[in-house]
């Protein structure tokens, strides 16, 4: 009797639920000694000091099959990867994390598939002296619609659609995502969610919708708000950064621009995704931005980009009257609607 008792007691002790577990091993060059974290859904579940190369998460099992992601000091934005609840390896060099190889995940090996497909297209399309940047955009835009509208109920395809956002407008999102809920009504990835909450914010700053206003404090601390600044003038919302070599390159339009008509009642609010604000400074003496320039420091988490959804630099919004009337003008297109929107 005392044998059977205890093997009833051992029983129900080992028939509580055992928390299944799976490893992110994290073998990182130029790394040791910083600290690495594991995020999931933009939150930190853990994180680590490199040593030797190397640290080691160990993480409950999700119901769901999201991406997760690792952190390093110095980096802009973290290294996303899926796992499928499986042991996985990052392989790579801290100075590239763009190069970084996950090992172990089968959702992971279909997107590093679609990866190379993309960038090898872009890399043919590049030495195609012959085709427009504009037609060039358009394939590299359809290669990323046809792989999620092919792979609607995939969770990879779905990473595609919010990562390459920037790539397309609100209705062309709208359907992207409407073919999504056709094939399973029920989805509700993570990065399914944060697309439609994209376009959600991208339709209310369309043109034809009213101006959302902002206070950020420029570089000597003073607040300075969009709707006092836009005041009875044409005024162009400039999303840029000092380190941005599209923003460096797209700088003397806008300052063509500017000194062209701001004697007619045109103005410029520049807005930097910079994280340092010596560098920030630098870069408006070199470039010679002589307007309003503003920032929170907060790089991508800048919350002015927030509300006008920007999620590619450089971007614009021109305002007039506290209505956006044109989004993301570049070059002779820029000139040619400040000087229209002046004669009206």
């Amino acid at each position: 009797m005392l044998i059977a008792a205890a093997a009833i007691i051992l029983a129900a002790c080992t028939s509580t639920p055992k928390t299944e577990t799976f490893k992110v091993n994290v073998n990182l060059a130029n790394a040791d000694g910083k600290m690495v974290y594991l995020q999931k859904d933009g939150l930190v579940l853990d994180s680590a000091v490199i040593q030797n190369w190397d640290a080691v998460f160990e993480t409950p099992v999700c119901a769901d099959n999201e991406m997760y992601g690792i952190m390093l000091q110095g980096w802009r934005r973290p290294f996303p990867f899926f796992t499928d609840n499986k042991d996985v390896t990052l392989e790579g060099d801290a100075q590239n994390p763009n190069l970084i190889l996950v090992q172990g995940s089968e959702s992971q090996a279909r997107l590093d598939a679609f990866t190379k497909s993309y960038n090898e297209l872009e890399e043919k399309l590049e030495a195609d002296s012959t085709m427009v940047q504009a037609d060039k955009d358009e394939i590299l835009k359809m290669h990323c619609f046809d792989f999620i509208w092919k792979n609607p109920t995939d969770p990879v395809a779905h990473y595609v659609l919010y990562r390459y956002k920037w790539a397309f407008g609100p209705c062309e999102l709208r359907t992207m995502i409407d073919n999504i809920h056709h094939a399973d009504s029920t989805l509700s990835t993570a990065n399914l969610k944060l697309a439609e909450e994209y376009v959600e914010k991208q339709e209310r700053v369309q043109a034809g919708q009213p101006m959302i206003d902002f206070t950020q404090n420029d570089a000597d601390g003073n607040p300075v708000t969009l709707s006092q600044l836009a005041e009875d003038k044409l005024l162009l919302v400039d999303f840029w950064a000092s380190w941005c070599p599209d923003c460096r390159k797209e700088n003397p339009n806008v300052v063509a621009a500017y000194q062209k008509y701001h004697d007619q009642g045109f103005d410029v609010l520049g807005v930097s995704f910079d994280t340092d604000k010596t560098a920030w400074l630098a870069g408006i003496e070199k470039d010679n931005l002589t307007w309003t320039q503003v920032s929170d420091l907060q790089g991508w988490s800048n919350a002015a980009g927030a509300l006008y959804a920007i999620s590619f630099i450089p971007q614009n919004a021109l305002i007039k009257d506290g209505m956006i009337v044109a989004r993301n003008l570049e070059g002779e297109e820029l000139m040619e609607e400040i000087g229209r929107q002046l004669e009206k």
